[in-house]
């Protein structure tokens, strides 16, 4: 928190003393405070003259971000930057450093001069899913930016799952039609390539259990008795063995092209 946060709030300079001196608040810098217990995260940008912004920020907003982004991602104030380690910056006018975590638009032009199409995409679809931007928004907010930050959101589709969009995006990066969020009857599916093909995106929390798992089973085989192909996705092969499973569901794809659904109640996702 900063001096004019806190004055805002009705603070005195008796009272930051007292807290200061209580144990409950203390001097990260010269114009900044913690509570007790505040975010390690945040502390350190602050003390570095900055604020957590970019993937961290937007990590923090609720966002599903890719982890190749990594962490330590910090918007340092023009002062601070000199002679200081490399820093996020905004695309775009750049506002100052206020708080010790950016807001979400700053948090998210940050991330178009450090992510990937790819990472935009995810990033923004998370946003839009989790309400915490509109399309509208996000348009707005890579206007001025690099044309593969203005050509991902037009990608942008309100997945659920960041594992979705990933496999999404790639599997269109080869001209493959892909429908997000299908319900095929009474069941809502991850993705639909093609015709046939169903892909479930397993992320690991939801289906650890073995109720889970059975449900999914139950799932599999209602969905193979309507004639599609399924195939599960863990998170680790989504992320780190893609060069495999790409190969293997272009193969499906070619094998499965000519095949065609029929008496099948489908329907696409709702839209916001």
């Amino acid at each position: 928190m900063s001096t004019s946060f806190l004055r805002s709030q009705g603070w005195t300079r008796q009272h930051v003393e007292q807290a200061i001196a209580a144990g409950t608040l203390h001097r990260v810098r010269r114009g900044w405070f913690a509570r007790e217990g505040a975010e390690a995260s945040v502390v350190a940008a602050v003390a570095a003259g900055g604020c957590v912004s970019c993937a961290d920020a937007l990590r923090l907003h609720g966002a599903w971000v890719p982890e190749s982004l990594g962490r330590g991602h910090v918007r340092r104030s023009r002062r601070a930057r000199s002679g200081g380690r490399a820093a996020c910056r905004v695309l775009g006018v750049e506002p100052p450093v206020e708080h010790g975590v950016d807001d979400v638009e700053t948090a998210f032009r940050c991330l178009l001069g450090c992510g990937t199409r790819e990472d935009i995409v995810v990033v923004a679809d998370s946003l839009l899913h989790l309400r915490l931007a509109t399309r509208d928004e996000l348009e707005r907010w890579v206007a001025d930016g690099p044309a593969r930050a203005i050509k991902a959101v037009r990608w942008v589709d309100a997945a659920e799952s960041g594992l979705e969009t990933m496999t999404r995006v790639r599997l269109r990066s080869h001209r493959v039609r892909v429908r997000p969020q299908v319900w095929i009857e009474d069941m809502r599916v991850d993705l639909v390539v093609g015709d046939v093909l169903v892909i479930e995106c397993d992320g690991g929390e939801h289906h650890a259990s073995w109720a889970a798992q059975a449900a999914d089973r139950a799932r599999d085989r209602r969905l193979t008795t309507l004639g599609y192909v399924v195939v599960r996705l863990t998170y680790r092969q989504i992320v780190d063995d893609w060069d495999a499973v790409e190969r293997d569901l272009l193969a499906l794809v070619r094998a499965h092209r000519r095949r065609t659904r029929r008496n099948v109640r489908e329907s696409g996702p709702s839209r916001r």
